[in-house]
């Protein structure tokens, strides 16, 4: 596992807990530096160069100044080997004159060009002011800027974040994908006076965009899109959840299927869990709120063929396929699963879990 703070990245044993390597930056961390609500501080990202596993990680510096001239704040941008923490590179990247203090997010790459988002996000009643960069990652250059742009991921060539539906008026925003490669934008996916929005890439192409509307929370609503167009993938069901029910949460079991969970807000509405095969997006089984035959589950995770979520009888693993229960007593509850482990989030911190099957 890889994490990433203002001041460190470091690599740590999923199996054992035990610190692998840790690297620091080469600069002077920035200080006081704030984040957005729901931005995390670097997100490392895994990135092949050169046939070599690298992870990416971003960092505020200050550059000491010199004489008459003063310190300023700058990016750090390195590549370290996966399994070592090695530095491949690192190079400074300027900030741009409007964002010399704001916060600084690794949002992707995919191995020739990564996305930078500096700055809080976009939102209508604030009026933020991020700006996104793109750099090359075989020369280090910032190849491309887009002003008012808060890049939230990356996925397959596209940039996906939020934006100005219409700079030149300062109107409501809008859910944006840009080419990774260039900054040219490639779907625009207008919502009428958007406020904002949490955007969560979901895997398979897909990602959950919920969008506040306005200021009543009966105008919120949560939607499943792709990320190559913006869209509702066609033949997909269950997916636009308006009204009340505007918390959508999605996982993509890394195999076939792509579980989903809605929830209600504060007006009320019936919970749901839904899953899709991950290529047609066509509806494979639904659980409903109020089902007299069935407990909702609540899900946490999706691996291979199992979703592993709780009910008011515990934890429970379905079959990814069916729905069915495929585990009623499986001990635990884990947030995120692989082969090898799974990571359960308890009161005292991260507990570790091997894989047995």
């Amino acid at each position: 596992m890889y994490a990433v703070s203002d001041a460190e990245v470091k690599a740590v044993s999923a199996l054992d807990g035990r610190r692998l390597w840790d690297v620091k930056p080469q600069g002077e961390p920035t200080k006081n530096v704030t984040y957005s609500h729901d931005d995390k501080p670097g997100q490392p990202t895994l990135v092949t160069l050169d046939g070599r596993s690298a992870v990416l990680a971003a960092f505020p510096v200050t550059v000491p100044g010199a004489g008459t001239t003063p310190d300023r704040n700058a990016i750090e941008l390195t590549a370290l080997a996966a399994d070592s923490g090695k530095r491949l590179w690192t190079t400074t990247v300027e900030r741009p004159e409007r964002q010399q203090e704001g916060n600084v997010i690794l949002a992707g790459s995919d191995g020739k060009t990564a996305a930078l988002k500096i700055g809080k996000d976009t939102d209508a009643l604030t009026l933020g002011d991020p700006v996104t960069l793109g750099i090359a990652l075989d020369t280090h250059k910032t190849v491309w800027t887009a002003s008012g742009f808060a890049a939230k991921f990356v996925d397959d060539g596209v940039v996906v974040g939020l934006g100005d539906s219409n700079p030149d008026t300062s109107g409501d925003l809008s859910v944006q994908g840009l080419e990774l490669a260039d900054g040219k934008e490639t779907w625009t996916h207008e919502a009428p006076e958007l406020n904002t929005a949490r955007l969560d890439h979901a895997g398979s192409g897909l990602f959950t965009a919920e969008m506040k509307l306005g200021t009543v929370n009966d105008d919120d609503s949560a939607v499943l899109l792709s990320t190559a167009t913006g869209r509702v993938p066609d033949g997909t069901a269950s997916i636009e959840l308006k009204g009340s029910l505007p918390h959508l949460s999605c996982w993509f079991d890394a195999q076939a299927t792509i579980v989903c969970d809605a929830r209600p807000g504060l007006e009320g509405g019936r919970q749901h869990v839904f899953a899709l095969d991950a290529k047609t997006f066509k509806e494979l089984w639904l659980i409903e709120e109020g089902d007299s035959s069935r407990l909702l589950p609540s899900i946490s995770s999706a691996w291979h063929g199992a979703v592993y979520g709780s009910t008011t009888n515990g934890p429970v693993i379905l079959d990814a396929r069916t729905g069915k229960d495929k585990s009623t007593d499986p001990g635990i509850t884990p947030s995120q699963v692989n082969a090898h482990a799974g990571l359960v989030e308890g009161r005292m911190g991260v507990e570790v879990y091997r894989a047995t099957g």
